[in-house]
């Protein structure tokens, strides 16, 4: 997933695209996660997660394949929202497989633990996956990681434990295809505003769209006798607050970590694979603070390391927007280093928040939706930031950029801050 970003100027210069057409093949996943997440938790919650992720697994094998066979920027964006919809179907039942097998004073460190992980194997993979574009151009990646997906899912078949499906009810199927198609107008919105312009006539109708789009959802999910996502969720601190401060920290993360590798080769002259290995300050700094962070909601509660770990996301793209107007890399290293850090300290406290604020039940579609709205807000970080440079390489440009993300930034240390303070775990 991460050597994209940085190979984007590669893959756009070998599909005859641009920059900002093909950076909805950074999007697309987002686009898949988005739509699929909730409406697959909630399969899982009803069929049994297990199923989910072995399913999720397959297809995001497969799909990982077909894309180092793209012909056109049309059929890169379709293979990589495809992948996304395998991830939509592994993320929300893998996390609901990890926190059931959990106790409650246990799954903040848990958790930490599978971010140490999930996260560290990216940095391997961006590291080998620069220097295979160097070497062997940008479809040598598929075929290197292709192989190494199915191991996952191969090693997902023989060492997860077989779940119980739950009670046994009807799909909300008019829930579904309402949030879809809210999330789908919005996409849309931020894709035609970004390549038209936020003035015409096309992307100023998906706009109008969006609020219609996402009151049709509100008012289905009102009157359904089983609602997918119940909106009383919303209404709670904990289950609220975190789904806001991820949102918008990770919209600002992943937009500073687009920018990021372009600052880099145009602003500072690296080459690409010099401009991945900096990049890999970032996960390393996310993948060592996971279990710090797991440490931190156990013994000083959700909302002390939210507000912590979104407050490090806000000065990482305020170190971004210096080094983009002075010559000196290392604040852009130090931007690297402060978001991975932010995000790793995060990322348990908004699951654990999550999950505490809903019944066991409904984990599958409760990290589902916490999913959907998490993928929406980076998919649109990532717009806003990439249109806020345009076609410009000056620092002006990317600083610019930066400080939108760092005003985004600040809106997800409100969300932190919304979390109630009772601590889990030990602190209990």
């Amino acid at each position: 997933m991460t050597i994209i970003g940085a190979s984007l100027s590669d893959i756009s210069e070998s599909l005859d695209t641009s920059n900002a057409a093909l950076s909805w093949a950074v999007s697309a996943p987002f686009l898949g996660l988005a739509a699929g997440t909730t409406v697959f938790g909630t399969i899982g919650d009803l069929w049994g997660h297990r199923r989910m992720l072995i399913l999720g697994l397959t297809v995001f094998t497969a799909a990982t394949g077909v894309c180092g066979l793209a012909w056109d920027a049309f059929s890169f964006i379709a293979f990589r929202a495809l992948v996304g919809l395998g991830g939509a179907m592994m993320i929300p039942n893998g996390m609901a497989i990890l926190m059931a097998a959990f106790p409650v004073n246990q799954r903040a460190r848990a958790m930490g633990w599978f971010q140490f992980a999930a996260v560290g194997g990216p940095a391997i993979g961006l590291v080998t996956g620069g220097a295979l574009v160097d070497a062997l151009g940008w479809r040598a990646i598929f075929a290197v990681y292709t192989p190494i997906a199915a191991i996952g899912l191969i090693a997902a078949v023989f060492v997860v434990r077989p779940t119980s499906a739950g009670e046994a009810k009807q799909v909300d199927l008019a829930g579904a295809i309402s949030l879809v198609a809210a999330v789908v107008v919005l996409m849309a919105a931020l894709d035609r505003g970004a390549t038209l312009g936020f003035a015409h006539p096309l992307a100023l109708a998906l706009l109008a769209l969006v609020p219609a789009t996402v009151w049709t959802f509100a008012a289905v999910e009102r009157r359904t006798a089983h609602p997918m996502v119940p909106l009383e969720w919303f209404r709670r601190r904990n289950y609220a607050g975190p789904v806001v401060a991820s949102a918008m920290a990770n919209a600002a993360y992943m937009g500073g970590f687009i920018l990021a590798p372009q600052l880099l080769q145009e602003r500072y002259g690296y080459t690409l694979t010099a401009a991945t290995v900096f990049l890999v300050v970032r996960l390393v700094s996310f993948s060592l603070s996971s279990p710090i962070g797991g440490r931190l909601v156990a013994t000083r509660g959700e909302r002390w390391a939210s507000c912590l770990g979104s407050a490090l996301v806000l000065l990482a793209m305020v170190s971004f927007a210096a080094g983009s107007l002075v010559d000196a890399v290392v604040l852009v290293i130090l931007g690297l280093a402060l978001a991975g850090s932010g995000l790793g300290v995060a990322g348990p406290a908004y699951q654990v928040s999550v999950v505490g604020a809903v019944p066991m039940e409904r984990l599958g579609a409760a990290t589902g939706m916490f999913q959907t709205l998490t993928s929406l807000g980076t998919a649109a970080g990532v717009q806003v930031l990439v249109l806020a440079v345009g076609e410009s390489a000056s620092g002006a440009a990317f600083a610019r950029a930066f400080w939108l993300g760092a005003a985004v930034a600040a809106v997800g240390v409100f969300g932190a801050l919304a979390i109630s303070s009772p601590r889990s775990g030990e602190a209990k």
